[in-house]
């Protein structure tokens, strides 16, 4: 237990791991009777679970173990110490596997909410407490990710508010905060701050680009999406804009370059899906000025799936292995898990334009599951042994 304690990754990573498996699990269920013309006996609207949880339910968990282990050496700064860090990991946990277990006991989804709104809470203060104690000359991206987590927390609220009053209105608006001003904003900061970090170091001849006014461009447009859907009015120039930045983002990062390397092709390939998600988001926005309402949700799950999940998977092995003192070094399973989940992002993409919508909803659900399941059975007895170079942490 000693050894699990050690570290912020170890707990939220293995939390995390646990939970995201347990929800894609229900989700799986649901999708294989959904086509055989049934359904789960659910106190809850399946979709609305499903919203939140895919948000909510296990991404910040692995944020806080990536930022309570990484973001301190950004800062210069100790890590948390475990007595903090721990209760908020196993609350939030225990709060996700209560909202599960709301499926049959409605008046769980209140209390797991609620778990998750105060244990997020006291995370950002923690976080907040790490900036503050900085005197580093850089602290541009962690002062971001405090202010995303806060969206976060903004996002939980507007949730428990949907939980006890049932006002849909909640609903909508914790995804809209929840996606474009707490989960993309994340995802784009640590983006922002490492990718060009590993390319320099693996790429030959390459000068890490990272320019303050990118970062700053991208959140704004990630927002802004989020302001403009939150007042009903249609994002065209925001997404047509954000496609194109996102595009010359990848190429001045140099994406093709990355493939030499598998283990930082992970981490490009799964940031090409943001401009391949904000296209289609701008070809939806132009039907609907046209009169068309295409693409359904197409443009989400290629940002949620394509960019999130599998950034997720390649971030969470690379911290994986380097801190477990195990060699940077991409293993044929790892690497097959990975594609599964771009083949997953495809089919569910897919879902939405061609006919064999429930074949490929199936498809898409199970091979999810298969990809974290096999994940997790390699990588969470990691987070229960010491590292193998006899390190602390």
């Amino acid at each position: 237990m000693k050894t699990f304690l050690s570290a912020p990754h170890r707990v939220g990573f293995f939390c995390g791991t646990l939970l995201l498996i347990a929800s894609l699990a229900w989700w799986a269920s649901e999708m294989l009777l959904r086509a055989s013309g049934n359904t789960m006996p659910s106190s809850i609207a399946p979709m609305f679970l499903h919203g939140y949880l895919m948000l909510y339910g296990f991404f910040p968990l692995f944020m806080l173990g990536f930022i309570y282990t990484a973001g301190p050496k950004w800062l210069g700064v100790a890590s948390p110490p475990a007595k903090l860090y721990v209760p908020i990991f196993i609350t939030y946990a225990i709060g996700s596997a209560l909202l599960i277990a709301a499926l049959f006991w409605q008046p769980l989804l209140r209390l797991g909410i609620a778990l998750h709104w105060i244990s997020w809470g006291a995370a950002c203060l923690v976080w907040l407490n790490r900036v503050l104690a900085s005197s580093a000359p850089d602290r541009g991206h962690a002062i971001r990710i405090a202010l995303a987590f806060a969206m976060g927390w903004i996002g939980q609220a507007l949730a428990l508010y949907w939980a006890v009053f049932g006002a849909t209105t909640g609903w909508l608006s914790m995804i809209e905060i929840g996606l474009w001003g707490f989960l993309l904003p994340v995802y784009l900061t640590v983006s922002h701050r490492m990718l060009p970090f590993f390319s320099a170091n693996a790429i030959p001849n390459y000068s890490a680009w990272r320019p303050l006014w990118l970062l700053n461009a991208m959140i704004a447009l990630s927002w802004g999406h989020g302001a403009l859907k939150l007042a009903h009015f249609n994002s065209l120039p925001v997404d047509a804009v954000f496609a194109g930045l996102l595009l010359y983002t990848s190429y001045r990062w140099r994406l093709f370059a990355s493939l030499q390397n598998r283990l930082l092709a992970m981490l490009h390939l799964a940031f090409a899906w943001a401009a391949v998600a904000m296209l289609l988001y701008t070809v939806q926005d132009a039907a609907l000025l046209a009169g068309s309402a295409i693409l359904g949700f197409a443009p989400l799950h290629a940002i949620s799936i394509g960019f999130f999940g599998t950034m997720l998977l390649g971030f969470a092995t690379r911290v994986s292995l380097g801190h477990a003192g195990l060699p940077l070094i991409l293993s044929r399973l790892a690497w097959t898990l990975y594609c599964l989940l771009h083949g997953v992002a495809i089919a569910r993409v897919l879902a939405e334009v061609l006919p064999w919508q429930n074949t490929l909803l199936c498809a898409a659900a199970l091979g999810a599951l298969l990809a974290f399941l096999l994940w997790g059975s390699r990588f969470m007895p990691v987070y229960l042994k010491p590292r193998a170079d006899g390190k602390a942490g």
